[in-house]
């Protein structure tokens, strides 16, 4: 009897299929859209370790954007993605506020707000600029496909 092979990449690659064809055959205006995307992007990067949806839905209540792209979109995070995200970010603050990047892992309850202060300055940052980037990409998609030209 052969033995299934699970390939990790294989089905994160299907899942972001599934998200892109989610946003692809969008209702809604493009800035709508775009919107969602942006915002689901941004959750998704930010360290909110779970809590993407549920602070997508709190701000579905506030403005109007696209929710099913939003939270498609979140799923810029996952278990193959995080490290990297958070890598990034941390490093990010720690540039800009100017603090050594590297950490004691002997001594890290002493670095411990240190390290907080400089993931969530470039958790802001990265989330931001990502948001910015999926919101003009996806917009760009969105009447690209609409105008015709994307059939």
């Amino acid at each position: 009897m052969e033995k299934k092979q699970h390939n990790v990449f294989g089905k994160l690659y299907r899942q972001a299929k599934l998200h892109f064809y989610t946003i692809y055959r969008a209702r809604g205006s493009a800035q709508e859209i775009a919107f969602g995307a942006a915002i689901g992007a941004f959750w998704g990067v930010f360290p909110t370790f779970g809590l993407s949806t549920l602070l997508t839905l709190f701000l579905y209540r506030f403005f109007r954007f696209n929710l099913p792209v939003a939270i498609a979109a979140a799923f810029i995070s996952n278990p193959l993605t995080s490290p990297f995200l958070l890598f990034i970010s941390y490093h990010t603050g720690a540039r800009v506020l100017g603090i050594d990047p590297e950490w004691d892992p002997n001594n890290w309850s002493t670095q411990l707000s240190e390290l907080g202060i400089a993931l969530f300055t470039g958790s802001t940052i990265v989330s931001t600029l990502t948001a910015l980037l999926v919101y003009y990409g996806t917009m760009r998609l969105v009447e690209w496909k609409r105008s015709g030209e994307g059939k």
